[in-house]
């Protein structure tokens, strides 16, 4: 704690010892004490200050990361700085009609993109046991283990689910007709 080191630990638990033992402290001694406690409670305070102001700065990091994300996803990353700020500005002018109606747009073309993505039986299986990060990738995409077969089985895009199988050595194959739900 900031200000507050050992050897003031150590004199602070002195004193409170001292002060326990049912002598009254000199004056001195008992506005050391006094002192020392402030100076505990004021480094405490200082330090969940500062954990607010990290938890705070994930917040808003999180926020840069996901408004940045959207700019990539929209092929902004391409706009020179000048650009993208003229851009938001323009953006954060919008009257709220404008706004939802930007918002509708983006949805149908969430959905247009989606319509799009061509989804099929996949079975990914791997030499040997991939990083965790690997499975827990699979398992968000809907994959589950498929014992008999030793190998994850599900749907979902091929080059995407190739994407995450190549990082852990993995084999990805249509799911047998035979086999499809």
């Amino acid at each position: 704690m900031a200000g507050f080191d050992e050897a003031a630990l150590r004199r602070l638990e002195e004193l409170v010892a001292k002060s326990k033992g049912g002598n009254k402290l000199p004056a001195p001694e008992a506005l050391e004490l006094k002192e020392l406690k402030l100076l505990r409670q004021t480094a405490e305070i200082a330090t969940r200050r500062a954990s607010i102001a990290v938890a705070k700065r994930k917040i808003e990091d999180r926020e840069k990361y996901r408004v940045g994300g959207l700019a990539v996803a929209a092929g902004l990353s391409r706009w020179n700085d000048d650009e993208l700020k003229g851009g938001f500005a323009m953006l954060a002018e919008l009257a709220d009609t404008a706004r939802a109606e930007l918002g509708a747009n983006g949805k149908q073309a969430r959905a247009a993109e989606a319509a799009k993505t061509v989804l099929v039986p996949l079975r990914v299986s791997f030499g040997e046991a991939p990083d965790e990060s690997v499975l827990t990738a699979l398992k968000k995409r809907g994959f589950k283990w498929n014992a008999a077969a030793k190998a994850w089985d599900g749907t979902g895009e091929p080059a995407d689910i190739q994407s995450e199988a190549e990082l852990g050595g993995g084999l990805v194959e249509p799911l047998p007709l035979a086999l499809r739900e």
